[in-house]
Order: structure tokens, then sequence, then C-alpha cells
């Protein structure tokens, strides 16, 4: 079944390539290949025999794919998104969902009426650390959660080495960028753990000489509908790659680091700390991801992360954007001054 699958990929920039290569692994060989750059196709098309290369995404969908996997800069996906299930084509959608929350409810609606598979790419919740932290947390190991502190950043230019960070997406606000959204990971994985959020107040700000015209900080603190407090950093800033989360309960705390696999569980009961290492290549996550996405078609089930998930986060993400947006501050006093 997989291996027969009609799979449009549009945008096969670095995460695309790396959908392709996953959908090679796990059998797929039918690839219709859409981008606006010749040599993004060229890449891209190595090692598949007679793929379908188009730059136009109109060509693209009239060749009758039966599932996609959006890449393209955030600002787009949601007018790609309602074309594609206009046409009954199953959806994964690179995060985030959008930019925006408009046409977001028509997208849901469309894809229950055509019942087709619509997805996010929400690739860490395969991570192998946060999947352990969910079965701890609902094997209560630390007890009741009382607060949590995550942390994460990475250095934009640092991040696609053979790239200019200037003329990418995550550095473009007409594109949809900026680390909130960017970075919307972490909001996700947040309410995967730790569910709704009731309240959340941020402080988002452009700190660093980094030329682009989007928000490279954002620190938030939430209240979330079962008590549970968390304070949130991400940036664009760190010279040194950090992704960490500490979450203090009744009976314990639970420290991991999501770069290096390291749990390290302390028991209140016992006086003493255990340690433990997962050991997995980066790409893992992905190549769960869009296994699951795969087996959700051939199963016509509703995925972990659905459209739904999706439009809780970005609404979250949006209200951190829009807390308190010290660049967007100072943009509109230069704007009427």
């Amino acid at each position: 079944m997989i291996a027969d699958t009609r799979v449009l990929v549009v945008g096969c920039g670095s995460i695309g390539r790396r959908h392709i290569n996953n959908l090679k692994s796990l059998g797929v060989t039918n690839f219709i290949l859409c981008d606006t750059s010749e040599e993004s196709l060229k890449k891209a098309a190595q090692g598949i025999e007679k793929p379908i290369l188009t730059t136009k995404f109109s060509q693209a969908l009239a060749q009758m794919p039966q599932a996609a996997v959006i890449c393209t800069p955030s600002s787009l996906h949601l007018e790609m998104a309602m074309e594609l299930a206009k046409n009954g084509v199953h959806l994964l959608i690179e995060k985030p969902l959008s930019h925006t929350l408009e046409g977001v409810v028509e997208l849901e609606r469309l894809v229950d009426e055509k019942k087709i598979v619509a997805m996010m790419a929400m690739c860490y919740r395969f991570h192998p650390v946060f999947v352990h932290l969910k079965s701890l947390l609902a094997s209560e190991v630390i007890g009741k959660v009382h607060h949590v502190n995550y942390y994460g950043g990475h250095y934009l230019p640092d991040w696609h080495p053979h790239a200019d960070y200037r003329t990418e997406y995550a550095a473009k606000k007409k594109l949809g960028g900026g680390v909130v959204l960017t970075s919307i990971h972490g909001l996700d994985n947040l309410r995967w753990l730790f569910g709704e959020a009731e309240e959340a107040y941020a402080f988002v700000d452009k700190v660093s000489d980094l030329e682009m015209d989007v928000e490279d900080l954002a620190m938030g603190i939430f209240r979330f509908r079962n008590g549970v407090y968390a304070n949130w950093q991400t940036d664009f800033l760190q010279r040194a790659n950090q992704h960490r989360i500490i979450i203090a309960g009744s009976r314990g705390t639970i420290k991991a680091d999501l770069i290096d696999g390291i749990v390290e569980t302390y028991s209140t009961e016992l006086g003493k700390w255990y340690t433990g290492r997962l050991t997995y290549q980066v790409n893992d996550m992905y190549v769960a991801e869009m296994k699951h996405f795969m087996d959700c078609i051939e199963r016509r089930i509703v995925p972990c992360a659905d459209i739904k998930e999706g439009h809780k986060t970005l609404k979250l993400a949006l209200q951190v954007k829009d807390s308190r947006n010290l660049l967007e501050e100072r943009e509109g006093v230069c704007k009427t001054a």
C-alpha cells in the first residue's frame, strides 16, 4: 500500500529532503516534488526513480497526489493545505499550521468533510525522551506536578550552515518567521505533557544584531488548567544548542536534556537521583512521525497531532507573540513618530 501511494512534497529544502528520504526508507517510490528552485528539486530527486518535478504548485496538484507533505514557509501553509484538502489529499503540514488563525476553522471543516487524514509535523511528540517523560508523568513517579522550567535555543545562522539565514523564512516576518512560530514545538510539548494553558504572559523581543525583522527571544509564563505553572524560554541566540526541562512534583523532580538524551529522576522517598540515558539518532523521531502519518492513512485513523491540535498550539503561540511584543512596540513608535 505505502509503495503505491503518490506522495507530493511541496518545498524541497532541508526539512523537505529529510521527509523525502524517510518516505523512501518506508517504501514510498512514487514521488511528485515541487519547489520554486530547480536546484533544490535536483537535490531532492537524487536516488528516486522517475520522480515528477515541477516548480509550479498547480502542476503538482494536477498530478493527483494521494498524500502531501507541506514544507513551504509558514505563510503559505494554509492556502496550499486548503487546495489539497479540496482534492481529497491527505496532509502532513510542517509546523506551524500557519502564521495566522484566519482560515484555520475552514480548513478543519474541510478536513472533516473530505474525511482525510490531516496531521501536524510535531516531531517532538515522537522524540524518545519526550515519550519517556510522558510515560513517567502518567505513572505519577514524581506525584502531582507543581511547576516546570523549559528552556531551549540555538543560534539561527548555525541552524542551516549551508544557507544564508537572512533569506530563510525564520528570519522574515512576511513568511511567518520569528522564534515563537519557528520554535512552536516547545509550546506543543507543554500542551502535550501538561494540558491546556488557562493563562499565558510573555515578553517577546529582538535583542541581537541578527539581520532580520522578527523576534529572536521569547520568555513566557503559563498557568495550566490542572494548576501546573511553567516557565518557557526560546531564542535564536544560543551559541551552544540547548534543550532542557525540569519538572518539579510533590514526590520528586525530573530533569531531562533533550539533546544528550539524559533523564534524571529524584525520589524524595529514597533521597537520591536516578540517571538514565536514551540512545537515539535525531532522525529517529522524524521516521516515527512519518510512519505514524502513513499508518493513519492506511488505517483511516486520526493522527496524534491532528489539525485541531495544530490549531490549539498555534492559538497559544500567537497569544505569546501578542502578549508583550517589544519589537512591535518599538516599530509602532517608529511608524507613528
